[in-house]
């Protein structure tokens, strides 16, 4: 009889210590908390493609200031062109407040679908979801890898990684995109709820397979002054797959006021997107089609013979530099210009035009057409009043030296085609 009150007691002792382990361990679970089983690969896409459209802390200082000061697609100061950088600005954007971020949210997205998939925890677009998370992980290893060179390829693991070089990472990238982007399945159609979490293509997985073949064209291309072989093969075997060829087709993400990741990168208003050298040039006498037939009879006067420069002041403005144009002024429109342009670049005193820029609205600079050149003494001394209205001009960065402290025209707001609105 005592054995078996014995044993029982046992029984009933070891049910409640395994009764309260188990309550013990659900008092260590944070209810708040998703499980591997819970989160949703489309989830971390989505938060990734959206950081990585930057917010306006990083935007002004990496988009603008770096990268189009940098591509000489906008004339805003003094960085990457001539060599200048920001430690704090290339720290903060490779942190994990945004590159890294993104990065993370990428890799955890391919992570988390191939846990899904070893256990069995599909739907019917999960396979797809991982092609794509493999490809948008591509690209933000190709913007990071072009910024900083060697970096890792099996980051975000939870172990310091080792840094490959940027021949290894350009490999690995070319070979993820082949790969995954013969492993979607385009005819899947995704229920609504997921769409909504793709902000680029709302799971269009032939545009995605597009952007991977088109993606992994442009890597080929970069590699073919150090590896021709190599960028010969990649190239020929995308270009034989289907391609970004239409505008519906590209990667865009829809902007929105405010202060997020989601704003537009251009809508800071000390920005007003002034006009380089290097885009004037590139456009002026392309095609060979008329200013006259692209503009109304509004501009018929301020259209220049095709054989005429400018003013030449070299007094004012420098010649130390490769501008076919350096050292004039253009007092009017070219004879012949790439009608795009006069629609990218909006004409100074053009204020009728819808997509006139006005930035910045604190001031009137964008409206104000004339500057002066100065003589440089105390006194400065007016030489000469330049109006910028119906001209079309735009100068090398760098520092002008004297001449740069005596010209009011080179960099002035209202005398610089301007990005326009559209």
């Amino acid at each position: 009889m005592k054995k078996v009150l014995k044993s029982t007691c046992m029984l009933a002792a070891s049910s409640l210590l395994l009764a309260s382990c188990k309550k013990f361990e659900d008092l260590n679970k944070n209810p708040l908390a998703a499980s591997a089983d819970q989160v949703q690969v489309e989830y971390f896409i989505n938060n990734s493609i959206i950081g990585a459209q930057m917010d306006p802390h990083i935007a002004e200082r990496v988009f603008v200031l770096y990268w189009q000061v940098g591509g000489h697609q906008s004339f805003q100061g003094n960085t990457i062109n001539v060599g200048g950088y920001n430690d704090g600005w290339s720290s903060d954007y490779y942190g994990g407040g945004y590159m890294s971020g993104w990065l993370n949210s990428a890799n955890t997205a391919v992570q988390v679908a191939e846990e899904k998939i070893a256990a069995g925890n599909t739907k019917s677009y999960t396979n797809n979801l991982l092609q794509v998370a493999r490809i948008w992980r591509v690209y933000l290893m190709s913007e990071m890898t072009d910024n900083f060179g060697p970096i890792p390829i099996n980051g975000f693991q939870g172990v310091n990684p080792e840094f490959a070089s940027v021949k290894d990472v350009y490999y690995f990238m070319l070979s993820e995109l082949k790969d995954a982007s013969t492993k979607l399945d385009v005819a899947v159609v995704n229920p609504d709820d997921v769409k909504k979490q793709d902000p680029a293509y709302s799971y269009d997985y032939n545009k995605w397979r597009r952007y991977a073949n088109s993606m992994r064209l442009r890597l080929a291309m970069r590699m073919s002054e150090v590896d021709a072989a190599k960028a010969k093969s990649e190239f020929e075997a995308a270009a034989s797959g289907d391609l970004l060829i239409a505008s519906d087709q590209t990667f865009q993400v829809a902007e929105k006021g405010g202060w997020d990741a989601l704003t537009g990168d251009m809508t800071r208003e000390w920005n007003a997107g002034l006009m380089t050298s290097t885009v004037r040039n590139l456009g002026i006498n392309l095609g060979g089609i008329k200013s006259e037939d692209q503009l109304s009879a509004d501009f018929d006067a301020s259209i220049k013979p095709a054989d005429y420069m400018g003013l030449k002041l070299t007094d004012h403005f420098t010649t130390n530099t490769n501008d076919p144009s350096a050292g004039y002024w253009l007092d009017g429109l070219p004879y012949a210009i790439d009608p795009r342009l006069y629609k990218t670049f909006i004409i100074p005193g053009d204020f009728s035009n819808p997509n006139f820029n006005s930035y910045p609205s604190w001031d009137n600079t964008s409206r104000t057409l004339t500057r002066d050149l100065t003589d440089g003494t105390p006194a400065n001394g007016v030489v000469k009043t330049l109006d910028g209205k119906y001209t079309y001009n735009a100068f090398a960065m760098g520092s002008w030296g004297p001449k740069g402290t005596k010209n009011g025209a080179r960099a002035f707001n209202g005398t610089i085609p301007r990005l326009g609105h559209q």
